[in-house]
C-alpha cells in the first residue's frame, strides 16, 4: 500500500474518532417534545437522517415506541484512489403514555425532519 494511501486512511480515522461521540455520550437521548392539545397529546421527535420509510411506530399498551434505521454509504475519490466509508443512523426512543390515551387514535406524520405524533384522548 503505497503510504499516500496510509497517511489519508490515518486522516480519516482520526477524523472519525474526533467527531464521533463514544461511550455515554453515543447513547444520548433524542429529545422529544409532548404537548397536552385538545383532543390528546403531541409528540415532536427529531428524526434527522431518517425517512419515513425508515421508520416505525408501534404502541403496545402504554407504551409508545418509535424505531428507525438507514445505513449510508459514501465514496470519495482522493490523491490516491477511491475510499467508502459506512454510516448507520438509529432511533429507539419508548414514550410511557398517560392512562387516558387511546392506543388505536395514535397518527404519525413526518414534516421535514421531525416525526409528528397525535395520540388521541380515549372517549369518556
Amino acid at each position: 500500500m503505497p503510504l499516500p494511501s496510509v497517511l489519508d486512511e490515518l486522516d480519516r480515522l482520526f477524523d472519525e474518532l474526533i467527531h464521533r461521540p463514544w461511550g455515554a455520550a453515543a447513547r444520548q437521548l433524542v429529545p422529544a417534545e409532548v404537548h397536552e392539545v385538545e383532543d390528546g397529546w403531541t409528540v415532536e421527535l427529531p428524526v434527522e437522517g431518517l425517512r419515513a420509510t425508515d421508520l416505525k411506530v408501534e404502541v403496545h399498551g402504554r407504551q409508545l415506541t418509535v424505531s428507525g434505521r438507514r445505513r449510508h454509504e459514501h465514496e470519495r475519490q482522493s490523491r490516491t484512489g477511491w475510499s467508502r466509508t459506512q454510516q448507520e443512523t438509529t432511533l429507539h426512543r419508548t414514550i410511557h403514555l398517560p392512562a387516558e390515551a387511546d392506543a388505536e387514535g395514535v397518527e404519525a406524520k413526518l414534516q421535514g425532519s421531525t416525526l409528528a405524533i397525535h395520540i388521541r384522548r380515549r372517549k369518556r
